[in-house]
């Protein structure tokens, strides 16, 4: 799904609009997951695809508040700022989750940090370059320190983390995934990106 443009556009994080909905829906198109766990899984993609052309909408809206759940182990809501990775087209997603008023999460979040970025824009920079914007959205929410988790053989992903000052402080699995998944936790600082 490559674009003909050549231009290089610098990457910025974009809230979700309906405006820019069609880049998602395209990258749907071609096989993308905005959830890497569901990366391959084209009966998912197509319901997803299926629900966008159905109503934007209310698509919109709903990928908008996914992450306005309760937290299932107290009393305060999860809070997911999602974004949109844009070059002047679709570059992927990327999300910051948290509880307002500590660095906690619920026990079946995986870290304060996911994103995914489409194949045909990968391995140029864009994931760290997001990951960096999103740090400031970090620290302008208050957050000092975040966790940052990875698949201990997503080497891509270890360095995305890496270069924005992630220091790696446990492994092993997490209840979000399945047992035999090994991640990498790191800790990650707003504003510490070299």
């Amino acid at each position: 799904m490559p674009s003909g443009d050549t231009a290089k556009h610098a990457v910025v994080l974009l809230r979700p609009d309906l405006e820019n909905l069609s880049g998602f829906e395209a990258a749907l198109a071609a096989g993308w997951s905005p959830n890497p766990r569901r990366a391959g899984d084209e009966a998912y993609v197509r319901g997803e695809l299926q629900r966008l052309r159905h109503d934007r909408s209310s698509f919109l809206d709903d990928l908008i508040a996914d992450g306005s759940r309760r937290a299932e182990s107290g009393p305060r809501p999860l809070i997911t700022r999602l974004f949109w990775i844009w070059d002047g087209e679709f570059c992927g997603s990327i999300s910051l989750r948290f509880q307002a008023g500590t660095e906690e999460l619920p026990p079946d979040v995986s870290g304060h940090v996911g994103y995914s970025v489409v194949p045909w824009k990968q391995r140029n920079g864009h994931a760290t370059t997001a990951l960096t914007l999103l740090l400031a959205v970090a620290a302008k929410e208050g957050l000092d320190r975040l966790t940052i988790l990875c698949n201990e053989d997503n080497d891509a992903s270890r360095r995305v983390i890496e270069r924005n000052g992630g220091e790696l402080f446990t492994r092993g699995p997490h209840s979000s995934d399945r047992a035999d998944q090994i991640k990498l936790y790191f800790w990650l600082k707003p504003g510490t990106a070299s």
